[in-house]
């Protein structure tokens, strides 16, 4: 059975916004980190890596897209916290008794920076999911079941992690390229479809026309992937909550899962899971031109 342990920091952060909402943002920017943020440096330090890992400042976005709405979002990521704690033991039992979750996770609750509503990483040496209440307070994912979905998908991050590990295979982390995004996403997402309903928290909040949307337009998804599959700026916008795609964002979680699915006529989801990168570019590169063109692998 596996265990797990929560890190909840939206207590300290509500101590922290009573004096902070009044500062003005450069200086509201340095107490997050000084102040709020002072007994867990290392989710600092992860989320600052993660912007300077592409090239961004973390201050030019906190200034911008941020700080200057935190306000607004305080109620709703106070309806996410609530969300998540009921949620975390839920998605758990669900990966186990579903996915054959069997290794211990760390949770973590805290307002971050737009790093992800959810992030699949490591946190103190263990495996680990930050939940980011800011983002999830601007996505609208608070309800029970959209919380719960949220959960499960990063879970499923971890097991996908911990499976190409326990083979021998590098994990997750120092992989890169379009195609295995598209592929560990996809990976995570049909995780989520076995576990219940798809796109359980992309159908929710902003876009509850999210499946049928991305159903209907399979083809052109894949086409579309294809011409930017060589310019990452803009595959970004199959994945980014901020870069949306003929007005709709996550796209790339579909058309991932669409693959997997593919694949999954062939081969095992355990199996599908090690592939190194030289396969995964190889194979999707391959199904998103038929898909593209309206045909399956199993079609020919």
């Amino acid at each position: 059975m596996s265990n797990w342990e929560l890190v909840d920091t939206f207590p300290a952060f509500r101590r922290w916004w009573l004096g902070g909402r009044n500062l003005d943002v450069n200086r509201q920017m340095d107490s997050w980190r000084d102040d709020y943020l002072h007994p867990w440096p290392e989710l600092f330090q992860k989320q600052v890596d993660a912007y300077a890992s592409e090239g961004v400042s973390w201050r030019t976005v906190a200034r911008t897209r941020i700080f200057p709405t935190l306000d607004q979002r305080v109620a709703l990521m106070g309806v996410a916290h609530q969300g998540l704690r009921r949620a975390i033991p839920i998605a758990v039992r669900r990966c186990r008794d579903g996915l054959g979750l069997d290794f211990a996770v760390t949770c973590v609750i805290h307002v971050g920076i737009g790093c992800g509503a959810g992030w699949a990483t490591r946190f103190a040496g263990t495996p680990a999911v930050l939940f980011g209440l800011e983002n999830a307070a601007d996505l609208g994912w608070t309800d029970p079941t959209t919380v719960v979905a949220l959960v499960e998908r990063e879970l499923a991050h971890l097991l996908h992690d911990h499976l190409r590990r326990r083979s021998g295979e590098r994990g997750l982390e120092g992989h890169h390229g379009p195609c295995w995004q598209l592929y560990e996403e996809g990976f995570a997402t049909r995780c989520e479809l076995r576990l219940g309903e798809i796109g359980a928290h992309h159908s929710r909040g902003k876009r509850a026309d999210w499946l049928p949307w991305c159903t209907s337009r399979r083809e052109w998804l894949a086409a579309r992937f294809l011409n930017v599959v060589h310019s990452p700026r803009e595959v970004r916008r199959f994945f980014g909550s901020w870069y949306p795609l003929d007005g709709h964002i996550e796209t790339g979680y579909f058309l991932g899962s669409e693959l997997i699915r593919e694949w999954e006529s062939t081969e095992p989801l355990d199996r599908i899971a090690r592939w190194n990168e030289g396969r995964v570019r190889r194979r999707a590169e391959s199904s998103l031109r038929r898909l593209a063109e309206g045909r399956s692998e199993r079609a020919g």
